[in-house]
């Protein structure tokens, strides 16, 4: 295939991320994710897009978290604060503390700023490997800041594959048992799941989450936000991540490994001293970082209950438009029960035909296996010929 630049995410093998977004597993709720927020003896406080009840996985959710956290900061006090973390939660958080008027420092493990938002430069222009859309764009306090950046958005919208059985769907799981997974709802289902069930819940749940359906919550698994009012930035969160970093002081490559508080504040990685600390880092590396005392038992059972799926991305760009289907948004199923893909015609852009194309589900083990992503994921999408070519599901 005409390929002439690709590039693909890894998020699950990422150490500073271990996964995409936040998810609520079978015995949790949304008040893991207060509880998790909670401050934690007046010097410690997690922020981020876990700790948001209502706009988890978003990074609308993850930079309210970071204002409400730099608040917290300020009113109890602390003029001298760390920040754990420079992505959406982070960046937030260190410029509300500026605003203030605190003495704030920000460590971020990586080499860059940004966290799970990442723009990178693709035949010659910049897209997103990971956060790509503004979603609830009315209600999104970075879709005004977009807007005061006069970035350029195009809404998009993934079509139910089934709107009635979806709304089913979500009726079922909300009246499951406490402590139910999805696939306990499934199992029960009235005459057994059809091919067609099985594909409403990969495109209404797998895409979105990237999670095993054993250990996702029934009732709360299925989180509301994502696919409302959705936009996607063209050239990416770039200009965002960098507004919000202007003037303040990160230190790239410094993991976190440390965490102590006293009565009298906060010493990171045993050297560096402050009044108090907010952590913004995803669910993975937050379990890798080790707190003297202890977590409380509230936020050590909320890790317990709240996990991360794998959702991984590829961006091809071509001489060629090479895909058959008209539509802008498509998806395409895997051979394996529950993979799935969606697809962004992103041409639009600059003019170049692209793809952006987001994976779940078990086919990610063999299509994120080695080098050649690209050529693994065009053979298997788009093969030519007739024999082998997966369903193609399309969206206007």
């Amino acid at each position: 295939m005409p390929i002439i630049a690709s590039t693909a995410s890894n998020w699950g093998d990422d150490p500073w991320a271990q996964g995409s977004w936040s998810l609520i597993g079978r015995h949790g709720s949304p008040d893991d994710r207060t509880a998790l927020g909670t401050p934690i003896g007046g010097r410690l406080r997690i922020a981020g897009e876990a700790t948001h009840p209502a706009r988890a996985g978003m990074t609308h959710g993850a930079y309210e978290t970071g204002i409400a956290a730099a608040d917290w900061a300020w009113t109890a006090g602390h003029r001298d604060v760390i920040v754990v973390g420079a992505g959406m939660a982070g960046l937030a958080a260190a410029q509300q503390l500026r605003a203030h008027g605190a003495e704030v420092r920000v460590l971020e493990a990586r080499d860059r700023v940004g966290g799970r938002t990442t723009g990178v430069e693709v035949g010659g222009f910049v897209f997103d490997l990971g956060a790509n859309w503004l979603q609830q764009y009315d209600d999104n306090v970075l879709g005004r800041l977009a807007d005061k950046l006069e970035l350029r958005v195009v809404p998009t919208e993934f079509e139910s594959l089934d709107l009635d059985l979806e709304d089913e769907l979500r009726s079922r799981l909300a009246a499951a048992e406490t402590h139910s997974s999805i696939t306990d709802v499934l199992d029960a289902w009235p005459g057994g799941v059809s091919k067609h069930l099985r594909r409403v819940v990969d495109t209404a749940i797998t895409i979105d989450s990237g999670a095993s359906l054993d250990w996702m919550s029934a009732r709360y698994g299925f989180e509301p936000g994502v696919g409302e009012g959705d936009r996607w930035i063209v050239g990416s969160y770039q200009r965002l991540v960098d507004h919000l970093a202007d003037g303040v002081a990160v230190s790239l490559s410094s993991p976190v490994r440390d965490i102590r508080a006293d009565a009298d504040g906060v010493v990171i990685n045993g050297e560096l001293r402050a009044d108090a600390a907010i952590v913004t880092v995803p669910l993975g590396p937050l379990r890798d970082i080790t707190f003297t005392p202890a977590l409380p038992a509230p936020h050590q059972a909320a890790l317990a209950h709240l996990g991360a799926g794998r959702v991984e991305k590829i961006i091809l760009r071509s001489d060629t438009r090479f895909w058959p289907d008209p539509a802008p948004y498509f998806r395409i199923y895997g051979p394996e029960e529950g993979s799935i893909s969606e697809w962004l015609d992103a041409t639009e852009a600059d003019g170049t035909p692209t793809l952006v194309g987001l994976f779940a589900g078990p086919w990610l083990e063999r299509l994120w296996s080695g080098p050649d992503i690209a050529a693994r994921i065009v053979d298997t999408c788009y093969p030519s010929g007739d024999q082998g070519v997966p369903h193609v599901a399309s969206t206007t």
